[in-house]
């Protein structure tokens, strides 16, 4: 167990290979190579994606076109190693403005991903500032999205990103909004204890509909938009009507008091078991527990978790991405022969268990955590998506998991 306020800063274990374009070498070789971007560039989307001939991976190459710049970085998330940031610095074709890196990946990885320049007048770019981890990482969040780029989400600061989505990335049809699908009322109201809350009510919701429970509620509602997804869900009949209500956590001291604290201190799921659940159940909101989920990323994963361990009477169904199992690896959740306590007293919960290939710190207590849920009971559902630790799979891994939950039938990827 650890209070730390920040995962361990862990080299990657191997770098991603890299690659020259075969695109890019045509333009080097041209014999006038600045006139040969001019045209390649005139109709050309990014990132560039090409089969080279290496089994089972394509070769992805980004690139910036930038007169001015004297260095160019990729900040592609968990490709990008924080702890060797020049790895990811873009070399310009000499004779040129264009910028360029490659990478070898897998053809279904998913990523968010920005670039950040240095320019002619700037003394010194972030990557090679020294100070706190926290502004660092703060400057590298607040990179240009791609241009030549038409996908984009936005992270968790609001930021827009380009996204990478290679060819056999697993598909997201739900999430943007369909003009001929009824909206869901989502409503700002005052819960327990003063505390803001989210409603969402889908069409047609009503009696003890099945309820979502939403840490983070300020980014599903404003930055991502959660109820849009809910919408088409019930539109296409992955779900029935459903409600949800979306926890705000606020800015990042009240989100670590309330979801982190390490040592399997959650103010969250206090607030969830003590004080929201006797709320919700006096406006009927609130069904038997094997329809009630609480969906959670990072911070929110391990608070989707332990709520589910050890309250599977009041919810069933933990739904978590990418938790934050540095901070706490359950184990004072996991004792007993059933979940949370003595056997016999509490059915397990069902748990939806994803996290990204590319989290190389993550990863393996994901695995590890599985076997752990198994022994004791657990009906688990096992999920790697090729990416990291990413709102560009996570929006719609929410979908799978919430379909998952309360549909008629499990991820076909589990």
């Amino acid at each position: 167990m650890t209070s730390r306020r920040q995962p361990p800063k862990v080299p990657r274990p191997e770098p991603v290979e890299r690659g020259e374009s075969p695109t890019i070498a045509r333009i080097r070789a041209a014999a006038d190579p600045a006139v040969a971007v001019d045209q390649w560039w005139s109709g050309v989307q990014l990132p560039l994606v090409e089969d080279v001939g290496v089994g089972g991976r394509l070769l992805v190459t980004f690139c910036w076109r930038d007169p001015d710049a004297r260095q160019v970085l990729l900040f592609a998330n968990r490709l990008t190693d924080e702890t060797r940031l020049q790895d990811s610095l873009l070399e310009r074709v000499p004779g040129t403005n264009l910028w360029h890196v490659g990478y070898l990946m897998e053809p279904d990885w998913r990523a968010s991903y920005s670039l950040l320049v240095q320019g002619r007048d700037d003394l010194r770019p972030p990557w090679e500032q020294e100070g706190d981890q926290v502004s660092i990482r703060t400057a590298l969040d607040h990179g240009h999205p791609d241009p030549r780029n038409p996908q984009t989400c936005r992270n968790r600061a609001g930021v827009v990103q380009s996204v990478a989505a290679l060819p056999q990335a697993p598909g997201q049809p739900w999430l943007e909004e369909r003009p001929h699908v009824p909206a869901g009322i989502v409503t700002t109201t005052t819960g327990p204890l003063d505390r803001t809350l989210l409603t969402y009510e889908s069409p047609g919701v009503s009696g003890p509909a099945p309820l979502l429970l939403v840490p983070d509620g300020e980014v599903w509602t404003s930055v991502q938009s959660l109820s849009v997804t809910l919408d088409n869900l019930v539109a296409d009949g992955v779900v029935p009507p459903l409600r949800a209500v979306f926890l705000p956590s606020g800015g990042r001291d009240a989100r670590w008091a309330d979801l982190g604290a390490g040592d399997g201190a959650d103010a969250a799921v206090t607030y969830l078991a003590e004080h929201l659940a006797p709320d919700l159940a006096a406006r009927g909101w609130l069904p038997s527990p094997d329809r009630v989920a609480i969906v959670g990323q990072s911070l929110g994963g391990l608070t989707a978790l332990r709520m589910a361990l050890r309250h599977p009477e009041l919810c069933g169904i933990a739904l978590s991405q990418s938790a934050s199992l540095w901070l706490d690896d359950l184990t004072a959740d996991l004792t007993g022969d059933l979940p949370g306590g003595r056997p016999g007293e509490r059915t397990p919960p069902r748990i939806h268990l994803a996290h990204g290939r590319q989290e190389w710190v993550l990863a393996p207590p994901h695995r590890e955590l599985a076997v752990r849920l198994r022994a004791v009971g657990v009906d688990l559902a096992e999920v790697d998506h090729n990416g990291g630790h990413d709102y560009a799979w996570w929006r719609g891994a929410v979908a799978d998991a919430v379909g998952w939950a309360f549909g008629s039938s499990s991820d076909s990827r589990t």
